[in-house]
């Protein structure tokens, strides 16, 4: 493989743990995504009505991309991680039987996350296959949760076949790597399942707590089209409503959590995996404005909320989002 190849004799990270240090450019892109975001949450908390009003489309096809494909960012966290751990035991566990067994234990949480991926997947196209053929707004779909309007034997099948194709991808990745390498990676696999797992709490207690009307479920009483519409620093407490801070912006933040799957010796890939992180969470989270699923301040909360808990995450792994050469040495 490429990556291993590319790898070889490098140092990690956690061999410099005593030395590891935020790096000049890290602290200037932080503080960057920092202050935009609050700029933003300032801007929102004044103007969050004037957004959904100027820019929301339900047909936009930009929204719905995003709506139906970007929700998959914890979903691929999980998976890799899965698939990291079960050919680590495979590679590392004594005797047949509970190595057999351990592995695949492992690999059936990897298929698990698979076939939550595609219920999202399939959830939201069916959703809006069926929109399009009742000529209403292709976007007005489930948002808050997927749904099974789609044949299961598509789903199981499409799952089985492939976590099969890509289980097969992840051994031959890992089984030419060194010990240091396969630490590594087993290091970021564990800290990759807090992060999500962390992450999706924070937000969904959030979400339940402030019970937040979305943009599309405004009402009209007596001509206030915006009459339910609260300000997201007000809390509403449980009401079945869950706008902020928003799920989808969070899943799409957390693709740039792959950046730290990527071998400490490939730099060039670690920059490219950092910027496609970064535009994910970006665009995601305007997709969900477009769409009228999510205020601007419901993005910029969660962007800011996930960006932190990956950046702290990172910090405890002792990985730079792009490893500098002298990190390497």
């Amino acid at each position: 493989m490429q990556w291993a190849a590319r790898t070889t004799n490098v140092k990690l990270p956690s061999e410099n743990q005593s030395t590891f240090e935020t790096t000049d450019s890290e602290k200037k892109v932080l503080t960057l995504l920092l202050s935009i975001g609050f700029v933003t949450l300032l801007f929102a908390t004044f103007f969050d009505k004037n957004v959904t009003s100027a820019v929301m489309d339900q047909n936009s096809i930009f929204g719905n991309i995003f709506q139906n494909y970007a929700d998959q960012g914890a979903g691929i966290v999980l998976f890799t991680a899965f698939e990291i751990i079960a050919w680590t035991i495979w590679r590392r566990v004594q005797g047949n039987i509970l190595k057999y067994v351990m592995t695949g234990g492992a690999l059936i949480f990897a298929f698990n996350q698979m076939l939550a991926i595609l219920q999202d997947m399939l959830s939201y196209t069916y959703s809006m296959l069926n929109n399009l053929s009742k000529g209403i707004p292709m976007g007005v779909a489930n948002n808050t949760s997927a749904v099974a309007n789609y044949p299961e034997p598509l789903r199981w099948s499409a799952a089985i076949i492939l976590t099969i194709l890509l289980s097969f991808v992840f051994f031959n990745w890992l089984k030419d790597k060194n010990n240091a390498a396969i630490s590594y990676l087993l290091n970021a696999a564990l800290i990759g399942i807090a992060v999500v797992f962390i992450a999706q709490t924070t937000i969904g207690d959030m979400k339940a707590l402030w019970g937040r009307f979305r943009p599309y479920e405004m009402t009209t009483i007596s001509g206030n089209t915006m009459s339910e519409f609260t300000p997201w620093y007000h809390l509403n407490g449980v009401n079945g409503h869950n706008s902020f801070p928003s799920g989808h912006t969070m899943s799409g933040w957390l693709f740039l959590y792959l950046t730290f799957f990527v071998p400490r010796g490939n730099i060039s890939l670690q920059k490219k995996m950092t910027i496609f992180g970064i535009a994910m969470g970006i665009l995601t989270g305007l997709s969900r404005v477009r769409i009228g699923a999510h205020w601007l301040s419901d993005v910029t909360v969660s962007s800011m909320l996930v960006g932190l808990i990956i950046f702290m995450a990172s910090r405890l792994l002792t990985a730079h989002f792009v490893e500098t050469r002298s990190s390497l040495n």
